[in-house]
């Protein structure tokens, strides 16, 4: 019977259940609010007297509300703070998981273990000092199911340290948990013992078998950062238990399912993986136990079939036989025999296509290009099987080769017998030598050096280029896939006429019907031509082809392109809109004439996507190349930005009054560019006027992916129609955008850009002074309150800016209005020491000036009393001009990237910045050629307005080689200043 406290709950879950949308609709807002009280996840816990699916329902919630609440998370001042779980709630939490887990049912614990996992990551072992003695407790029990949950428990908590490199706090965590090693072990021990006395029950040895997988999960995990001295000391008994369950048989185990990994089988896989990092991190201490094991995992391998079921095993012993041939023990394998049967039982079983590969490439295309193109694969025999062939390549070159280029020749000639009955032998005929070819890579390049015992040439000549030519573009499409991944490969070891010569095979081929070929020869086509040219005594090279080079193809090559579009499944594909993005990129500014055709399919395809948003991929190419084509275009014809909004803004108005959230910062970044492309003077269209109050709206500005685009789109407006935002009343929205933004710090540089632009685009005397003190209340306040490097950079970049534009006494007499004395104050703790930290060529020199008009403008500094701080910004400054800032850049740089942190999260919230939209790197002081000069100048009018204060100033405060500089900047201005 659920109690009474708990039926508001149990109602909504039955109801998030039902088959009703409106009803799911209520119990959704019925517990995203539940969610904002205390006790909530307590509640969800004790939820355990109902139907399963209710409580697998309950455990979702809770593992969700452990993700999101258990620790808070910083807003950055765009929203409110998101509701933490109190300190007592988590106590009492932690004091019921545990148990909760072991008697949970097996779909509600697999749920419990992950937010367990949550909770461990930011609390165990120093604020959760009962989890671990709990546990240890618990796996003494006679009770296999009970065992089962505990090792369940402890591999959730320690599947973290996988991957990880010791730390210090790794290493004090891991001493904590060494508490753990031998109960684990004496665990094992039992486990075997049971296993050998249940050969019979083969429902018993499931659980039992069951339960020595975890114990191998967690002995894998603890071992990962490193071998502890626990470890090392019971290494022999450990390795001994592996022994046995590596040579065990257990025929009754086998599943029926060909597709399913039986328990036995999980284990071995399991133990595999465990000897394979033994190999790579601790070889020494593993040497004794190598012979056993080699022989172990080759005998395994020798037995295993083809089954999908087996992959795993299969991967992690050829993985482990990898990391051998790689080691000081490689001699093991350097015998003709076993390499022979390395061959023949090993490699090629293992590169064959089998039929659920060859389902893939025909029923899930996406998942058959991402595996095979992406890197994607190494959890795949095929992938494993060719790091092998790799390695012993590496180790016997000419023997490997020597004797696998006979098995390509034989498979070859099986292949030429009866190509329909055959081609799986051409398959894996392609991967062998692919795998013996190879030996470095890059993404850039595909195979940048190869093994010289291979003819890369004749082969392509008799075997790639053949297929690629073939007329029947849909015929034999594995092979074509083949030859076309061959060809991205290799692309930098053909010579430039081959590459040429391959692409109208590669446009005919985007026609293919099979969605892998027409992705492969778009990506084969996108690759060659980004390729560039062997950098020549430390300069990087040109790209490769030039763009009159395939003029001639540039027009059915983009009809292709957009042609595959329309194939079934293929509206969305990311791989062809990338290409159509490399061929805009290639072909630049020469755009021109068919710039009009591909702005219609661009803007039609936003039109279509924007309906159902559901491949990042597709959708980031698809605006890069609407963004670079308003970049070519317009660089070309800068009248034409007319046509380009004419085409553009139907889709993104519907992007923005259907709020479609994942595209509005890709929106606002091509809206900016459109705004800054414009030819300077020339009236902004109405259309700009009319989305721009929806923007200051504080919705837009909570998403934090937004921010970025939103402020230069809204510095881009006022840029360029300034005065339209006063006279229609904007203004005082755009300032409420600046006070919310200066109070992130996440944000604040994007508040004080915006800033920038107001006191550099408006009418300063007669619309914006009016604000300042409310404005340098805010700045002075943050900067009081919540001081970071980045924030002070910031601000100095945009009192440089202001100085520079309004005038240095007039910014000064501003901030005193505020505090009279303030202005020497922000100089000594501002200015002067986040001087050094500005780096930029052109940020630099904004600086440089604004410093130099500061010291020769401003009566503040004109004091007596001001005479030593104008001496430290004079030393500061020529410190700076001489590049004696590069340390202070670098420090601050490192905080720089902190600021990035929000544009590295998920999709949907990221601000995805398009390469294309760039913002032009715009000089803010093109009339000023050379800083060095600039300071010369100020200097000179500072000598004639204050006679000998300069004299004084450069003697008490500059060294004489500082001296030495200054005098050569005011002899090349032609300027005295004694």
């Amino acid at each position: 019977m659920v109690d009474a406290s708990l039926q508001p709950l149990l109602e909504a879950f039955t109801q998030s259940l039902a088959p009703n949308p409106e009803l799911i609709k209520q119990a959704e807002a019925f517990l995203k609010q539940a969610s904002q009280q205390p006790g909530f996840s307590i509640m969800l816990i004790t939820l355990d007297s109902v139907a399963v699916e209710v409580r697998q329902a309950a455990a979702v919630n809770f593992k969700n509300t452990i993700k999101y609440h258990w620790v808070g998370r910083d807003t950055e001042g765009l929203g409110a703070a998101p509701f933490v779980i109190p300190d007592a709630e988590k106590e009492q939490v932690k004091s019921h998981i545990t148990d909760l887990m072991l008697s949970a049912p097996p779909r509600v614990r697999s749920q419990l273990s992950e937010a367990l996992s949550i909770i461990s990551s930011h609390d165990f072992p120093a604020r959760w000092q009962s989890l671990l003695p709990h546990l240890v407790d618990k796996l003494a029990s006679p009770d296999p199911q009970l065992v089962n949950g505990v090792l369940s428990t402890a591999d959730s908590i320690y599947q973290r340290y996988r991957g990880q490199f010791m730390t210090d706090q790794l290493s004090e965590e891991l001493q904590y948990s060494q508490a753990l090693v031998q109960p684990l072990l004496t665990c094992l021990q039992a486990l075997s013992k049971g296993v050998a006395e249940q050969a019979a029950n083969v429902d018993a040895l499931r659980l039992l078998l069951s339960n020595v997988r975890l114990v191998a999960s967690i002995f894998y995990s603890l071992n990962s950062p490193g071998l502890t001295e626990a470890f090392e000391d019971s290494l022999d008994a450990w390795m001994a238990e592996w022994h046995t369950y590596l040579t065990l048989d257990a025929p009754g185990l086998a599943e029926a399912d060909p597709e399913k990994e039986s328990v036995l089988e999980g284990v071995k896989a399991q133990v595999c993986e465990c000897l394979h990092l033994f190999m790579e991190r601790n070889e020494e201490e593993f040497a004794k136990f190598l012979q056993t094991f080699t022989q172990d995992v080759w005998t395994q391998l020798m037995k295993v079939s083809q089954a999908p079921g087996q992959d795993r095993l299969a991967l992690h012993a050829i993985n482990f036989l990898t990391a051998v041939s790689r080691s000081v023990h490689h001699k093991l394998f350097e015998g003709a025999d076993t390499l022979r049967q390395i061959c023949e039982s090993i490699v090629i079983p293992n590169l064959r296509m089998r039929d659920d590969m060859e389902e893939m490439f025909e029923m899930n295309w996406v998942e058959y290009v991402r595996r095979d193109t992406e890197g994607s694969d190494s959890d795949t025999r095929r992938r494993a099987a060719s790091e092998l062939v790799k390695s012993l390549t590496d180790q016997f070159p000419e023997q490997v080769t020597q004797l696998f280029s006979g098995y390509v020749g034989a498979m070859l000639a099986e292949y030429a017998g009866s190509p329909a009955a055959h081609w799986r032998a051409k398959d894996c005929a392609i991967y062998l030598v692919t795998a013996l070819a190879v030996r470095g890579k890059t993404a850039a390049a595909g195979a940048t050096t190869t093994n010289a015992l291979v003819n890369l040439q004749d082969f392509f000549a008799q075997q790639i280029g053949p297929e690629l030519a073939a007329a029947a573009v849909n015929e034999q499409p594995i092979l074509k896939a083949d030859a076309l991944k061959f060809v991205t490969t290799f692309r930098s070891q053909l010579p430039k006429e081959t590459q040429l010569g391959l692409f109208p095979a590669l446009i005919n081929l985007l026609g293919s019907e099979s969605n892998v070929v027409h992705s492969y020869a778009a990506i084969a086509i996108d690759r060659l031509l980004a390729m560039k040219e062997p950098s020549v005594n430390g300069a990087a090279g040109g790209l490769r082809f030039q763009a009159a080079e395939l003029a001639p193809l540039l027009q059915p090559l983009l009809e292709k392109l957009f042609g595959a579009f329309k194939l079934p499944e293929s509206a969305e594909n990311e791989y062809l809109m990338r290409a159509v993005l490399g061929v805009l990129r290639f072909v630049g500014k020469t755009i021109a004439p068919v710039a009009p055709a591909c702005l219609q399919q661009l803007s039609a395809q936003l039109l279509a996507v924007c309906a159902n948003p559901t491949q990042p991929g597709f959708n980031h190419y698809l605006f890069e190349s609407v963004a670079a084509l308003v970049r070519f275009g317009c660089e070309a014809d800068p009248a034409a930005v007319a046509q380009y909004e004419a085409q553009l803004f139907p889709p993104f108005q519907v992007v923005l009054v259907e709020d479609v959230q994942e595209f509005h910062p890709y929106v606002f970044q091509i809206l900016a560019q459109l705004l800054e492309v414009r030819p300077q003077g020339s009236p902004v269209p109405e259309a700009y006027h009319a989305i721009f109050p929806p923007l200051l709206t504080p919705t837009f500005w909570e998403r934090s992916g937004n921010v970025p685009a939103l402020s230069r789109l809204l510095q881009a407006y006022l840029s360029r129609a300034g005065a339209d935002a006063v006279t229609r009343g904007y203004l005082q929205a755009v300032l409420g955008v600046f006070q919310k933004l200066v109070a992130s710090r996440a944000h604040d540089h994007e508040g004080l850009a915006i800033l920038g632009t107001l006191v550099t685009c408006l009418d300063y005397g007669g619309t914006v002074a009016q604000y300042m003190p409310t404005i340098w209340q805010l700045l002075f306040s943050r900067l009081q309150s919540s001081r970071t490097s980045k924030f002070t950079r910031s601000l100095l970049l945009f009192l440089a800016l202001f100085v520079c534009k309004q005038g240095a006494q007039t910014v000064a007499d501003s901030i005193e209005g505020v505090q009279p004395g303030l202005t020497l104050m922000i100089l000594q703790t501002v200015w002067l020491p986040t001087l050094p930290s500005i780096s930029g060529s052109h940020e630099e020199k904004l600086v440089a000036v604004a410093t130099a008009r500061m010291l020769s403008c401003t009566s503040q500094l004109a004091a007596p009393q001001a005479a030593e701080l104008a001496g430290q910004l004079l030393a500061a400054l020529v410190t700076s001009l001489e590049g004696g800032a590069a340390a202070g850049a670098e420090e601050g740089a490192e905080e720089a990237g902190e600021e990035e942190d929000y544009a590295a999260g998920d999709y949907s919230a990221a601000y995805a910045k398009l390469h294309n939209a760039r913002k032009p790197d715009r000089d803010p002081l093109p009339d000023v050629a050379d800083a060095k000069l600039a300071l010369a100048e100020a200097l000179g009018k500072m000598a004639a307005a204050q006679p000998g204060r300069v004299p004084q100033l450069v003697q008490a405060a500059l060294p004489a080689e500082q001296q030495q500089k200054l005098a050569g900047y005011c002899q090349a201005a032609g300027v005295a200043i004694a």
